[in-house]
């Protein structure tokens, strides 16, 4: 027993010593590949100085003695002894004396420090293959093996501790460079590491607790050592600690010790990265202890959540102390950017929070637990500005933590009781103290924003926006969730009642600020603007709550218009967006349902739901756009005037429907009659256009006509021409034999169109006035061969009915008289678009007389039509003649023509 024991001592010793005298033999190649490099500089240096031209030699001053050596800061303890064949320093005067040293060449990394490391490596697997060669011979047992492993730990720490300490000494040159200490040191706590680990998990020498316990402190030593010996060994011990949990086995494994555990860990790995200012190590303790919240998390899912929760509170004030508070002590407003890595860390534990409070059952523990994680990341970001996103993130927790309590089971849960709640009706305890809960922490987190940002008016504009939002944007957050998980997002007057208290108390705020602003702080103008627009948002969500139909759109919209007067009065440039926010929020609307005011409307024609629902926000948009217009036309006020236009349209589109069905605008057939007026409607909304266009040119009007222009174009192409027409549909017209349906359907849209053609001459291209013109001919035309039918058919005029000669006749005759009567018109007026417009009409009647007529009538009718016909080109022809004769003297009564 006595020889084995000796031999692993022997054994032991033996690889620290072999180690140790190896790093010794490799520093002396060292120390003379270091004094052969030197020889060679000088002797560099003197063949440069013995080619430098003698006249500038003596130009230049002799350099004093004390020149001629190196400065002190920059030589290393080896070079200050020069071996006994180098020339003496005399021989170093010529050199230039500033003259930068080499850097190191590839040779002294690979002798100085890269050795270095590699053997710090072979040292390791060293160890660990010779315990597993011993173990495969069976030479020594279990003890023996962990005491031969642990004195070989011990025998690397303690040589790294030598060599830190002969660096002070000066005792041996050349390792600062070459990390020696550092190197032995973290080969010895590897090994350390396994001993323990193999101690007890492979023959369970220690339990446990001890295994826990030993490799915990092995750990922690690890980074302690990392303070001495440079930043290599932090995160190996950094590493090292937050496995130590995983590598223990135990048979009841009990989450309390490990929560302990890592606080105590975590805060120490805190400690030495402010000791030694390692930003990159607090930043990796952070993560660690964020990983080992999922896993606690996911453990306690089935089980006890108490440590989850612990552990979240307390990795939460840790990284706020040491992330946020210490590196932003005593920063001032103006130079509080944000430090966007703590708000990376801060909002990983403000995740954690929200999956870890959902593992509470009871609405104490949530209420408890989210309040104290809210009111540190809140006490955070209140205290030190470049961490104002904690705010935000307070009240993301908050609104989280309110999302997901099940505050419907909870209530149902509870015994039936018969007090009275507020208003008179019995209210469960669960549902009061979870709207208690939110008031308390909405008004706590908005006030204290809020006064934040008021005593910051040098803070950055981005610093600021965080506390803007926090106040506005957070607490509106959480009024909606709550109105969402109790109500389900039905009307309910109590919320709406207590969003119009909001919206007072930033009515409020806004005023405060107002107060406080002297005009240079673009911090508190923001702010300013945020409270104010919040103060919009929330009387917009209490009108959501509050109100249905067609009255939710109209409180919108007047909500709107109030907005952009006061955005005019009070000049709070935010409110104007503000105002396009609302205009964008019932535009969502209007896609979203239409109707607006829903199915029941009444059935009284024009005064119904749709004159209110749509009227009056058409006529709000309208009166905010002009009124935004006095401070300029910008994007804002271009969007309400175009939700104007919306508006407008949509209620005479379904007024008309409205209308003609008999109070019921959903009905699914369209007939002659209503295509027309939908015809109509949109020539006259264009020839508004036109003319607004006019008399103030703007993109809004521009574009407003082609779009009216281009669906009348489809309506009366598709639907008056083809598929609505009574000659192909049947349908029948309704009305005397003059003044029926089809004036409303096609005369009426006819000369809609024509006066879109005679106004939009001088504001729009020709493209667009000849296609209004000959929409107009299109109708007309239709409209007199319809009105004929009409007269000889009567109600029913489809084209499948026979059509007599005397019908054919009046054909070419109204042809024939339209045509004359347009072109006399024409030439008493002297207008030529009138005088062309009646060539489609004398061309069809000659092409109909002489294609139709011809083959089809018989008798008097036949020779009727020629005559007509022919007297008709005659008198035209008569007329041109005329018309052209006068032009001559016309042009030399002319003042100023040739010839007068």
């Amino acid at each position: 027993m006595a020889t084995e024991i000796a031999l692993i001592l022997l054994v032991a010793l033996a690889f620290p010593v072999a180690a140790i005298a190896g790093l010794l033999l490799a520093l002396g190649l060292r120390r003379r590949t270091a004094a052969l490099e030197l020889r060679l500089t000088r002797l560099e240096a003197q063949i440069a100085a013995a080619v430098v031209p003698p006249a500038r030699i003596e130009e230049a001053p002799s350099p004093p003695e004390e020149a001629a050596a190196p400065p002190e800061e920059e030589t290393t303890p080896e070079r200050l002894e020069p071996a006994a064949d180098e020339p003496p320093a005399e021989a170093l005067r010529p050199a230039p004396p500033h003259a930068a040293p080499a850097p190191p060449d590839f040779e002294e990394q690979l002798g100085s420090r890269w050795a270095v490391w590699v053997g710090g490596v072979a040292l390791a697997l060293g160890g660990i293959l010779l315990v597993r060669y011993s173990i495969e011979q069976g030479w020594f047992g279990p003890g023996a093996r962990i005491a031969a492993a642990a004195l070989f730990s011990l025998a690397l720490v303690t040589a790294g501790e030598w060599f830190r300490r002969q660096e002070g000494t000066g005792g041996l040159a050349g390792l600062p460079s070459a990390h020696v200490p550092g190197v032995l040191t973290a080969a010895g706590t590897i090994s350390a590491f396994a001993t323990a680990y193999a101690a007890h998990a492979l023959y369970g020498f220690l339990g446990p607790a001890a295994a826990f316990a030993l490799l915990g402190a092995i750990a922690v030593a690890t980074m302690i050592a990392a303070a001495l010996h440079g930043p290599a060994l932090a995160p190996l011990g950094l590493v090292a600690a937050l496995a130590t949990p995983l590598l223990v086995a135990s048979d009841e494994p009990k989450p309390w010790p490990v929560v302990i555990y890592l606080a105590f860990v975590v805060a120490a790995a805190y400690g030495l990265a402010r000791l030694r200012l390692w930003r990159r190590l607090a930043q990796a303790s952070a993560a660690g202890a964020a990983l080992w919240g999922v896993v606690l998390i996911l453990g306690a899912a089935t089980g006890e959540h108490l440590p989850a929760m612990t552990h979240v509170i307390a990795q939460t004030a840790l990284a706020a102390a040491f992330l946020v508070a210490d590196p932003h002590r005593g920063t001032s407003d103006d130079a509080a950017l944000p430090d966007f890595l703590a708000l990376a860390v801060m909002a990983a534990f403000a995740a954690l929070a929200v999956f870890a409070g959902d593992l509470a059952g009871d609405g104490g523990t949530r209420a408890a637990f989210t309040g104290v994680v809210a009111a540190l990341q809140l006490v955070a970001g209140l205290a030190f500005a470049p961490a104002a996103g904690t705010t935000l993130l307070a009240a993301a927790v908050t609104a989280a933590a309110l999302a997901l309590w099940p505050v419907a089971r909870l209530a149902a849960a509870e015994q039936p009781t018969v007090l009275p709640g507020p208003g008179g009706v019995p209210q469960p305890e669960a549902l009061t103290f979870y709207l208690g809960f939110a008031t308390v922490a909405g008004l706590a987190i908005g006030a204290a924003a809020l006064r934040r940002l008021a005593r910051g008016p040098r803070l950055p504009l981005v610093t600021a926006a965080f506390y803007a939002a926090a106040a506005t944007t957070g607490v509106l957050a959480l009024l909606l969730v709550v109105y969402w998980r109790v109500t389900a997002f039905s009307r309910s007057v109590p919320f709406g009642l207590a969003a119009g208290l909001l919206a007072l108390a930033f009515v409020g705020a806004t005023h405060l600020l107002r107060q406080r602003d002297d005009g240079t702080s673009p911090a508190i103008r923001l702010g300013i603007g945020a409270t104010a627009s919040a103060a919009l948002a929330a009387l917009a969500l209490g009108l959501t709550f509050a109100l249905d139909k067609g009255m939710l759109t109209v409180a919108f919209a007047l909500s709107a218009l109030a907005a952009a007067f006061v955005a005019n009065r009070v000049g709070i440039p935010a409110l104007r967006h503000a105002v396009g926010g609302v205009g964008l929020v019932v535009l969502g609307r209007i896609a979203w349902d239409p109707t607006i005011a829903g199915d029941d409307l009444g059935r009284t024609p024009i005064l119904n739901w749709l004159l209110w629902g749509y009227g009056m926000p058409a006529a709000s948009f309208w009166s905010a756009a002009q009124i935004l217009a006095r401070d300029g036309r910008d994007r804002v006020t271009r969007l309400c005037e175009s939700l104007a236009i919306l508006f407008a349209a949509l209620l005479v589109f379904f007024e008309i429907r409205h209308f003609v069905h008999d109070g019921d605008p959903f009905a699914p057939d369209t007939g002659h009659v209503e295509t027309g007026l939908f015809a109509t409607t949109g020539l006259l909304f264009s020839l508004a256009m036109v003319r607004l266009d006019a008399a103030r040119p703007d993109v809004v009007y521009r574009l407003a006509s082609l779009a009216f222009g281009a669906c009348t174009l489809i309506v009366a192409g598709f639907g008056l021409a083809a598929g609505q027409n009574p000659l192909f549909t049947g349908e029948s017209v309704e009305g005397g034999a003059l003044v029926n349906s089809l004036l409303v359907s096609y005369l009426l849209p006819a000369v809609a169109a024509a006066a879109l053609a005679l106004v939009a001459r001088q504001t729009r291209p020709q493209w667009y006035v000849r296609t209004a013109a000959v929409v107009a001919l299109a109708l007309h035309v239709l409209y007199t061969g319809l009105e004929i039918r009409r007269l000889f058919q009567g109600d029913v005029v489809a084209l499948w009915r026979p059509t007599g000669q005397a019908e054919l006749w009046a054909y070419s005759a109204a042809l024939i008289v339209v045509g004359a009567l347009i072109l006399a018109v024409g030439l008493l007026r002297g207008n030529r678009f009138l005088r062309l417009a009646s060539a489609p009409y004398i061309l069809a009647a000659v092409l109909k007389v002489f294609l139709f007529d011809l083959a089809n009538l018989e008798g008097a009718l036949r020779a009727l039509s020629f005559i007509g016909l022919g007297l008709v080109l005659v008198a035209i022809g008569l007329a041109y003649q005329r018309l052209l004769a006068r032009r001559p003297d016309q042009a030399a009564q002319t003042p100023g023509a040739p010839g007068a």
